[in-house]
This record gives C-alpha cells, sequence and structure tokens, in this order.
C-alpha cells in the first residue's frame, strides 16, 4: 500500500498566543525533530499564514528547520488561501492574490514552489479550478467525507474537469480523519487511537492511502509530545511516499467529480445544510460579511492614488479571512480576539477612505442585506452605524483603538454551551441601545429576551430612521410598540441619537398614545464587547469613590447613577450616565467550548442594563437621556 502522510494547522490570526505555543511545544517540535534525524520519512505540510508569520517573529530557528527539510525533501509544503479565507466567498482576484499570497510566503521562507493546494475548513468549489490553473497548481487534497450528507466519496486520486481546466483530487483517508477528530473531542483514548490506525494501515485490501492529521485536533485531545512521536513514527515506520510517486503511469488515469461541498471533520457543521446557510441563520455572521462585501464594492469606485488603493486591497486580504465562520478546534468563530481583529481592519480601511477629500465615502449602506439602510458615521474617535432593525447601534468603534465595542455575538445552537442567566437568542445580532419592556412583576434576575410572555424585545422591529444634520452626527429612531400580554396600551417611542467626540447622547422619549393606562419596566440594553483577558468585566459605581468593583458576572443594582468599566487591553475606559437614577443589570457573557487548550469559556459580551418604570397615563410622556462615554484612561 502507498502511504503518503500529512500534517496542517489552520491556526487563525487574532488567536491568542498559548495557541500557537502548544502547537508549537507538543505537535510540531517533535515531529519536525523526528524528521531531521530520520532519512527517508516525507511529511506533507500546511501551515497557515499567521503560523508562518508567528514563527518568523518568535521562533525562527522552526522555520530554519521547515526550509532545511524542505531542500531535503522532507517535507513537501502545501498552499492554500493565506489568510484563512474560504475561497468561494471570495471575488476570482482575490481567490487568487489568496494563494498567490501564500505561495510566495512558502517560496521565499522556505525555498520551495507548492503545487498542491489545501482548502480552508475543506470547503470546496469547482469554480477554484480555473483559479488554480493560474496560480500552477495542479492537485487538492481533501476529505473525501461529506460532512453535510454524511457519506464518503471516491477514495483513490483521480483527475477532475471543469470547464476545460483540470487538476487531480487526492482525497484523505476518512477513517483517519474520524478519529483524530473523535481523539480531539476526547470521545476514544490515545491508545484506542493508535490501535485502530494501526489496523487501517495493516489493511491489505487496499492500495492507498493519505493520512492528513489535523494539528489543532490533536492538541485538543491533550497530546503529548511523546504520544505525538508514537503517533507519527507509526506512519513513518510502515514507509511514505512524496506525492508524486502516488500515480502509476502504467494505469489508465482515473477520473471524476467533486461537487460544491463541505468536507471532512475539521469544523462543527450543527444543523446548516450547506456553509452559507450560516449567513441566513446568524444575522451577526451576516453582517459582518455584508460589511466585508459592501466595502469591496465600496473601494473598486476608488482609484485616484494608488498608494491607498494598494494599501486598501492589502487590508481587504485580511478582512477576508473566514475564522469568523468557522467553528473548529481552535474556536475561531467564538473567540472575539479573532472577530476584532478582522473589524480593526474594517475600521483602518474606512478611516483611510473617508478621510481622503477627493472621494465621497457613502454613508448610507444597507450592509447586512436585509432592505433597511444602515447609517454610517464618523468623528475624531468614534465611528459608529445606526440601524433601522432595532432603532439602535450595530457598532461603536473608538477610533484611537479601532476597537469596535458592538462585536457582541450568540452563536447558534450546536457552536459552544452558553449559561447565561438571561439566555438570549441563538443567531440574534445584539445591538447597542435596544429597548426592551419587562413585565413588572416578573423578578429581574429572571428577566430573558426569549420569554415573550414577559418581555417586549423591539430588536426586530424596524424603526423609522430619519437623519437630523448634513455632518451625519444626529439621527431620530421611531417606533410603535403595540399592546402586548402585559401592555394594555399603545406606545411611541422616539430616541435621538447626538454623536459628539467621546460620547454618544441619546434622548429617548416615551408616549402613551393609546387608551389605557401603562405599568411597566423600560430597559435599554448597551452590550458591549471588551478586550478583556478573563471572563468576567468588574463595574464600577462613580457616586461614591470609594466603592469597590462588583466583580461578579452577574450583578443587579438600584438606584444608580453612573458606572464605569475598564477595558484594560485598550487602556479604554467606558462610562455610563443618565440624567435619571436606574436599576443596573449587569451580565457578561461567555460560551463553553473546548478547544485546543482544553475546556474554555470564551468571553464574548458583557450587557449592560438600566431599567425605569413607567407609570403613563394615556397621553402622558416620559423622557430619559442617557450618555455612554470612551476615552483613554
Amino acid at each position: 500500500m502507498k502511504l503518503m502522510i500529512g500534517a496542517y494547522s489552520q491556526i487563525s490570526s487574532g488567536s491568542p498566543t498559548p495557541v500557537y505555543d502548544r502547537a508549537l511545544v507538543c505537535v510540531f517540535k517533535p515531529l519536525l525533530t523526528y524528521l531531521y534525524n530520520s532519512s527517508d520519512s516525507v511529511l506533507q505540510l500546511y501551515l497557515s499564514g499567521s503560523i508562518m508569520e508567528w514563527l518568523e517573529c518568535n521562533h525562527p530557528e522552526v522555520n530554519m528547520l521547515i526550509a532545511d527539510l524542505a531542500r531535503k525533501g522532507r517535507v513537501e509544503l502545501i498552499s492554500g488561501s493565506y489568510h484563512q479565507s474560504v475561497l468561494s466567498l471570495l471575488s476570482p482576484k482575490d481567490r487568487s492574490n489568496q494563494i498567490e499570497l501564500d505561495t510566495t510566503w512558502i517560496r521565499k521562507r522556505y525555498g520551495q514552489r507548492p503545487r498542491t493546494l489545501w482548502c480552508y475548513g475543506e470547503f470546496f468549489n469547482p469554480i477554484y479550478i480555473n483559479t488554480l490553473t493560474l496560480c500552477c497548481i495542479d492537485k487538492i487534497l481533501i476529505s473525501s467525507h461529506d460532512a453535510i450528507h454524511d457519506t464518503v466519496g471516491k477514495t483513490i486520486p483521480y483527475q477532475m474537469q471543469e470547464l476545460g481546466k483540470t487538476v487531480q483530487i487526492i482525497p484523505t483517508d476518512d477513517l483517519i480523519g474520524r478519529l483524530v477528530q473523535e481523539f480531539g473531542q476526547r470521545q476514544i483514548s490515545f491508545g484506542y487511537l493508535l490501535e485502530q490506525i494501526k489496523i487501517r494501515l495493516e489493511d491489505k485490501t487496499s492500495d492507498y492511502c493519505l493520512a492528513m492529521l489535523n494539528i489543532d485536533q490533536l492538541c485538543q485531545g491533550d497530546i503529548t509530545e511523546d504520544e505525538t512521536l508514537a503517533l507519527f513514527s507509526l506512519f513513518f515506520n510502515h514507509g511514505t511516499v512524496a506525492i508524486d510517486e502516488l500515480a502509476d503511469p502504467n494505469l489508465p488515469v482515473e477520473t471524476g467529480y467533486l461537487q460544491s461541498g463541505w468536507y471532512g471533520y475539521d469544523s462543527l457543521v450543527s444543523d446548516l445544510s450547506c456553509f452559507n446557510e450560516i449567513f441566513v441563520k446568524d444575522e451577526s455572521l451576516a453582517y459582518l460579511y455584508g460589511r466585508y462585501t459592501s466595502l469591496w464594492e465600496i473601494s473598486r469606485s476608488y482609484k485616484k492614488d494608488k498608494d491607498i488603493r494598494k494599501r486598501i486591497d492589502a487590508l481587504l486580504l485580511k478582512i477576508a479571512s473566514g475564522s469568523p465562520y468557522v467553528c473548529d478546534a481552535t474556536g475561531s468563530m467564538l473567540r472575539s480576539s479573532v472577530r476584532k481583529l478582522v473589524w480593526r481592519y474594517i475600521s483602518e480601511a474606512e478611516s483611510v477612505l473617508s478621510s481622503q477629500k477627493d472621494y465621497s465615502y457613502p454613508m448610507d449602506v444597507d450592509y447586512d442585506h436585509d432592505g433597511n439602510l444602515e447609517h454610517f458615521t464618523i468623528g475624531k474617535n468614534l465611528s459608529a452605524v445606526v440601524d433601522a432593525k432595532g432603532g439602535a447601534l450595530s457598532e461603536l468603534t473608538y477610533l484611537p483603538s479601532l476597537f469596535n465595542y458592538g462585536d457582541t455575538f450568540s452563536p447558534l445552537s450546536g457552536f459552544g454551551v452558553s449559561k447565561a442567566l438571561h439566555p438570549l437568542s441563538p443567531g440574534k445580532k445584539q445591538r447597542i441601545f435596544n429597548d426592551v419592556f419587562i413585565d413588572p412583576t416578573l423578578p429581574l434576575d429572571e428577566y430573558a429576551k426569549t420569554d415573550s410572555l414577559h418581555c417586549l424585545d423591539m430588536g426586530s422591529t424596524v424603526y423609522t430612521l430619519s437623519v437630523l444634520d448634513r455632518r451625519n452626527t444626529e439621527f431620530l429612531a421611531t417606533a410603535t410598540c403595540y399592546e402586548h400580554a402585559f401592555l394594555e396600551s399603545q406606545l411611541t417611542l422616539e430616541k435621538h441619537f447626538k454623536f459628539r467626540q467621546n460620547t454618544v447622547l441619546v434622548d429617548i422619549t416615551i408616549t402613551n398614545t393609546g387608551e389605557e393606562e401603562v405599568r411597566c419596566l423600560y430597559g435599554c440594553e448597551i452590550p458591549l464587547s471588551l478586550g478583556t483577558k478573563s471572563q468576567t468585566v468588574p463595574v464600577q459605581l462613580l457616586e461614591s469613590k470609594k466603592s469597590s468593583p462588583y466583580e461578579d458576572s452577574e450583578v443587579i443594582l438600584d438606584d444608580v447613577k453612573s458606572v464605569r468599566l475598564f477595558d484594560e487591553p485598550n487602556s479604554t475606559s467606558i462610562t455610563l450616565v443618565a440624567d435619571n437614577r436606574f436599576t443596573l443589570l449587569k451580565e457578561d457573557y461567555t460560551i463553553e467550548y473546548m478547544t485546543t487548550l482544553g475546556p474554555e469559556n470564551l468571553y464574548q459580551h458583557t450587557l449592560l442594563l438600566p431599567l425605569w418604570t413607567l407609570n403613563l397615563s394615556p397621553g402622558l410622556q416620559q423622557k430619559v437621556t442617557i450618555g455612554l462615554r470612551l476615552e483613554r484612561k
């Protein structure tokens, strides 16, 4: 049996340093050292662009070792999308740019010109083939396992043709891929993994086996250095071949066709029927992808300054990362730091384009393609997007740090486990200054937006949104709240947004336009995603300088005038103040997920919910003013 062994890691940009360190110490170092001391072993190796950059900056000796092994023919490097893009989500030009960027890096650092492609997340589309021909790529390594339909296709290499262009599809072994995934989920022991792989390698009925081992899943399963050596030596002792030695020139060429799909065991599928369905079910991810496509379209119209254009193109390649949309062993979808890096590049690109005096940057764009225009505003220190849906802010970026505090996230069911005391609807985007009305008989510690009987969430209501000034710094959002289970009368809600240098002011007016008295609680949700490295964000009252911060993940405080949060990594303080005293509900939202570092509670955002009691007779109104200030500490 011809045996080819490979390894790959898909760690994303924005992942914390311990993720890289664990992969290096537990797998890369023992594996590469074994190869260096071996005389006849050959390894197929795929590394994400972020890993290669991290090694270049922090461990150049490892890059030198890989380059030496590549020159000796012990390592055959595989190309891919440099910024971990899902290639089918990009334009043809950007697809080729991603691959060429990766190929060029490999050629310059390791002295090898790869002719084989690894598809990030094992997402494949036949439209890749024309791009691969332009990039001089003639082979694709991909699993034979269809992740959506749970079926296995061709298990031997074959030629595939699309529009006159041809590539060789080399399927990876399904059994070994599944075993590694089960080991990563800690469903099987390392001993059982080793035993089953040994049985597979001794199978006399098979003429071919390509074992591609997911390094991230091995780390997820808590593999040790000694176990890494035992695992890979099992393959190398059987004798491995290079990729060009797979084909037998004396046999006719096998042909086949790989349809568009989601393959392998790299990431969670949950109940999705195809990858792109995630943009239908998850509002936050649909919005993020819409921001990329909108910015890509906007940037095409700017052609005056070539240096600016080149800078924007480089940022767009980074924004095109697919990591926020894929829930893999590293937990990239659930890591706020991964998304924040993408948002940082978006804010940088927008700041550059909007500052050009000879270019009119569009301020009204339907970013999420829901049929409603979002309004973009940018000042000296703040930029934001005001959304008609919910009459709230979809983004709030502090420009000195390019940090988007509106990047809140509530993943779909199946992607991690939330144990929030006040649960959110899966896949629903959480916006800043979202309105809620709560049954006054409901204890506040039982508040949940998913409880439609006791809570009226205005997050899905489309407000009438108008711009009040030419500078796009003031907006008016209006909506009508109709009778509900605990609302016996109709209410009209007006929110006047005022954007200042460091502050967002919101004047809220609630009017009883019905014929019955209204008694309920009104709340204005302010979910903020901070750059904290812990699972909780302390909140401090400002009325008394002697008061110590409240450290608990859930806090309910009465008679509050102003509170402050500190974003330590970004050296930023965030202050919430109102003209009327309020009851404050604060909760930190985290997601439990098994990553390469073991079980983790991944921080998503912190909810600040100021609440006021409404007692409105017909025709009366109540006014509240809220201020949210962001500034350097």
